[in-house]
């Protein structure tokens, strides 16, 4: 067995994983560890069975081993790990029994991950093997690695009608017909939110939410957001906040925050291109921001999750804010949920 392939987790079922809303079996490490020694003749690979994360950069303190390193835990501010120092030839593995995705990064700065200098990879909490091979040392050097299978959902393209001087807070998902425009309750959850158990009651009403038929859930990895939103519009940008709904299990729906992009921090402009008058997105100056879920992960775990879970689907919204500040004029937003 290659070792960029995936282990038959088929084999010897022991235990069910559910933690994180998904149902697999798994073998023991013992079993799994057998499994890559033996794809690599006459090797014994030094196992790390608790790889503590550190951080979220490129800074992180955390140093995987050549071996077998096994990601426990990481959290929204704990998820980033190092390479080892980089000798051609050589080979690490990578575990992640977390319950977000992790970051690995190149050992030092100037580092190259499938020949993007100081990129990361991002390995999903999915419980399988990953495998990076050292190409180039010595410092800073370069590693390869394949990545799992990236999907992608566009949702229609959100427009909010906007005046100047009082903040545009609205609600949907881009359904025609169905938007809610800053509702009158204290609490998000006060104007949209999902109740019940078996029979559900979505408020305002059910196009206001969206739920994909993945079966088991997969896992939110990017948001992106594309806007026409320009400098000229005003330095406060908007935000665009993501809401989950799902039973967990204790008989009824919960209704909960989770992540978001927040265009005042990172969101990048368009570099070259057309300009119309006004502005459409994509166009030259138009702002977008590509957000990893885990950098702005709001617990609980699940709240990453897209399609069906133990109990009932993940139903998700949106709430897009739009600044007093900015002018007056209609945006309009494209996002993308990139899962794996």
């Amino acid at each position: 067995m290659a070792l960029n392939t995936e282990i038959d987790f088929s084999k010897k079922p022991i235990q069910s994983k559910k933690g994180y809303g998904i149902d697999f079996t798994v073998e023991t490490y013992s079993a799994i560890i057998k499994d890559i020694q033996d794809s690599i003749k006459g090797s014994t690979l030094e196992v790390n069975d608790n790889l503590v994360l550190e951080g979220t950069t490129n800074a992180s303190t955390s140093q995987a081993i050549y071996g077998i390193n096994i990601i426990t835990t990481a959290t929204a501010s704990d998820l980033a790990t190092r390479l080892p120092n980089p000798v051609t030839g050589k080979q690490t593995v990578f575990i992640n029994n977390a319950t977000i995705p992790i970051l690995v990064f190149p050992s030092i700065v100037g580092g190259e991950i499938n020949g993007v200098v100081n990129g990361y990879a991002e390995i999903p909490p999915d419980g399988k093997v990953y495998t990076f091979y050292c190409t180039e040392n010595p410092l800073p050097g370069a590693w390869t690695w394949s990545p799992p299978a990236v999907g992608q959902i566009q949702l229609p393209t959100i427009e909010v009608a906007h005046t100047n001087g009082v903040q545009t807070s609205a609600y949907g998902v881009g359904v025609p017909g169905f938007q809610l425009i800053n509702p009158p309750g204290p609490n998000w959850y006060d104007d949209i939110n999902i109740t019940g158990s078996t029979a559900l009651t979505f408020t305002p009403s059910i196009e206001y939410w969206r739920a994909e038929t993945f079966n088991p859930a997969v896992n939110l990895v990017t948001t992106k957001v594309y806007s026409n939103f320009t400098p000229a519009d005003g330095a406060n940008l908007p935000i665009i906040q993501r809401k989950v709904a799902y039973n967990n299990l204790g008989g009824g729906m919960n209704n909960y925050s989770a992540s978001g992009v927040n265009f005042n921090t990172g969101a990048s402009t368009v570099p070259t291109g057309p300009l119309n008058s006004p502005a459409e997105i994509g166009d030259v100056s138009t702002y977008y921001k590509i957000q990893p879920s885990n950098l702005v992960h709001v617990p609980p775990a699940e709240t990453d999750l897209i399609g069906v879970g133990a109990a009932s689907s993940y139903y998700y919204t949106f709430i897009i804010i739009i600044p007093a500040t900015a002018a007056t004029k209609t945006y309009k937003f494209d996002i993308f949920l990139e899962h794996t």
